[in-house]
C-alpha cells in the first residue's frame, strides 16, 4: 500500500466532491489505512512512554570515547529524539516522508557544526535495533519505513561529509 495512500484518498475527496464516489480499489486502501489507525495509534503511545528510558538505553551503550565531546554528544541525543519523534508522527498519520522532509533542512547544517557523524551512526542502529525488540513485529513494520527515511537524510548527509 502507498504510504500515504489514506491521506491522499481523503484529501481528494475533499477537493473532488464532484469526482464521485471512491473506486473499489481506493476503498480498499482506505480500509486498509483505517484498519491499521489503531495500532498506530498504540505503537506511538508506546513510544511516547517509553522515549526517556530508551535514549538513555541508548545512550548508555554508546562507545566510552564517542561520549567524550559532550556537546556533539548532547547535539546528537536531541537530533536523535527528533528522528524518533518524527518516525513516530509520520507513522501515526501514515506519512513516511515526514520526518525526512522536516530533518533535511537544518540535520545536515547542525551535524557539520557539531560534528556528530558518528554518534549519530551509533545512536540510530541502536534505536533501530532496540525498537526491532522493544516492538512488535507489525509495530515495528508500521514506524521502520519512517525510519529508513530519516536514516537516508543521515547517509545523505555522510557522503557529502565524505566528498
Amino acid at each position: 500500500m502507498d504510504t500515504d495512500f489514506g491521506q491522499h484518498i481523503l484529501a481528494q475527496l475533499e477537493r473532488q466532491p464532484d469526482r464521485g464516489y471512491l473506486s473499489q480499489q481506493e476503498m480498499l486502501g482506505l480500509k486498509q489505512f483505517t484498519s491499521s489507525l489503531p495500532e498506530r495509534i498504540r505503537t506511538y503511545r508506546q513510544l511516547r512512554e517509553v522515549e526517556v528510558r530508551l535514549l538513555q538505553s541508548l545512550v548508555d551503550r554508546l562507545p566510552t570515547e564517542l561520549k567524550q565531546d559532550e556537546p556533539a554528544l548532547e547535539q546528537s541525543i536531541r537530533q536523535t529524539i527528533l528522528i524518533l519523534r518524527y518516525a513516530a508522527l509520520g507513522m501515526l498519520v501514515d506519512d513516511v516522508g515526514l520526518g525526512q522532509r522536516r530533518l533535511e533542512g537544518w540535520l545536515t547544517t547542525m551535524a557539520e557544526v557539531y560534528q556528530t557523524a558518528e554518534v549519530d551512526r551509533h545512536l540510530y542502529q541502536a534505536l533501530n535495533d532496540h525498537l526491532s525488540r522493544l516492538l512488535s513485529s507489525a509495530q515495528f513494520d508500521l514506524i521502520h519505513p519512517a525510519l529508513e527515511a530519516a536514516h537516508q537524510v543521515l547517509q545523505a548527509r555522510d557522503s557529502i561529509e565524505k566528498a
